[in-house]
């Protein structure tokens, strides 16, 4: 198989990996976005791994533009990903409050600190 053909099969898998993906994320499933990431993960892994054999001969213009509009859809697909992580995070501080722990400024207020600064 001629290595622009190779290559193009794999954009080919890429794309349906993010059409899954998107799937996923309307359906609002968990276990079904992270097996939809895992095929996308596979997907760029096997992708990366037959242009990198071929080299950059092999990516044409055609080709060039399928994967700079996959890497956007990527990218796009990472803001809802990462907004909902912050929300979870955000929720779980609300919920379980992290108790107040000892920092090196409560340090500073100790005897220690007080012997040192008569000294100076």
């Amino acid at each position: 198989m001629p290595p622009a053909d190779a290559l193009a099969q794999r954009v080919s898998v890429l794309e349906q990996q993010l059409d899954a993906l998107d799937a996923a994320f309307a359906q609002g499933e968990p276990s079904g976005i992270e097996a939809a990431s895992e095929g996308l993960h596979q997907a760029l892994m096997e992708t990366a791994r037959v242009a990198g054999q071929h080299g950059a001969a092999s990516l044409t213009p055609s080709l060039r533009e399928r994967l700079d509009l996959a890497r956007a859809r990527a990218a796009a697909q990472l803001a809802p990903a990462h907004r909902a992580a912050l929300t979870f995070e955000r929720t779980l501080q609300v919920l379980l409050p992290r108790e107040q722990a000892d920092t090196y400024g409560a340090l500073a207020s100790g005897p220690g600190a007080q012997a040192i600064k008569a000294y100076r």
